[in-house]
């Protein structure tokens, strides 16, 4: 794998992305990727799928899963690695996870309904749409329903009913670290830079560092949307705390605008542990 780079944060059709996890191995085989993982938001399926053929490739996979969690008032996304998928309880946790995932979204629609006649909770259950298209149910309904154009104009609804994640109970960045480190995996802080609202620099190391002292084990250092600032702050904390650095796109497929690999790091430049193993 030397020279080879690392992408460990993409999303497949199983969650919000727009690929099956064969076409992301494509993808990421033509980008001379050397080390990836599947991390869909609140579900094993897209992993599960990646670890029975990825050896056809010339690519080393790990396990993984973005898991929502609302801490501090901030809905951060935790991004458990090397988790073993026929762990029980962990499979129920994220199970768990996924229902309050949509809840965020049958609540929107319970408010939504005293304003529109065309939505109503009972027609939304019903309702289904094409998953590789990317996205998720919510914003396809709003398109068929005529209210919006476009998946993006969706959000525009999420901010109009000032609708936020925490709206449901998701779990503590101290217990989704419980459960991954009871499946045998390690839990990495997905991009702290686009979470964190924090725009001094030292008070956003001091959340950084908070969450750390929860079980967190790495920092998704490397992130598309991360300056330098950000990005050496977060090296920072990782040197001083003997913690992973990790990188990842964040790919959705044509959902959104990021592409496999593009952070362009090379594996060598990661701190992994024992990942590789898991």
């Amino acid at each position: 794998m030397f020279g080879k780079i690392a992408d460990l944060h993409i999303h497949s059709f199983y969650s919000d992305g727009t690929m099956s996890p064969e076409e992301i191995l494509i993808e990421a085989s033509n980008k001379d990727v050397g080390l990836l993982a599947i991390t869909d938001h609140d579900i094993l399926d897209g992993s599960v799928e990646l670890m029975k053929f990825y050896e056809k490739y010339d690519i080393k996979c790990i396990s993984g899963v973005e898991i929502d969690v609302i801490d501090n008032g901030i809905n951060y996304h935790i991004l458990g690695y090397g988790v073993n998928l026929e762990d029980e309880e962990f499979c129920d946790f994220i199970k768990q996870n996924r229902i309050l995932l949509e809840a965020v979204n049958i609540k929107l629609i319970e408010k939504m309904q005293h304003d529109y006649d065309c939505i109503t909770l009972p027609d939304y259950l019903r309702f289904t749409y094409d998953k590789t298209k990317g996205g998720w149910k919510a914003l396809h309904y709003f398109i068929e329903k005529g209210l919006t154009k476009s998946l993006f104009e969706g959000f525009m609804l999420y901010s109009k009913y000032e609708h936020s994640y925490n709206c449901v109970q998701f779990p503590s960045i101290k217990l989704a670290c419980k459960y991954i480190h009871n499946a045998g995996g390690k839990a990495v802080l997905a991009h702290p830079g686009k979470v964190i609202k924090e725009t001094n620099i030292d008070s956003f190391k001091n959340e950084v560092l908070r969450t750390v002292d929860l079980g967190i084990d790495g920092i998704e250092c490397y992130y598309p949307s991360h300056i330098r600032d950000i990005t050496n702050v977060c090296l920072e904390i990782c040197e001083e705390r003997n913690l992973l650095i990790t990188c990842g796109s964040d790919c959705h497929g044509e959902f959104e605008d990021t592409e496999i690999g593009e952070m362009n790091i090379p594996i060598e430049k990661l701190k992994l542990g024992d990942i590789f193993s898991r």
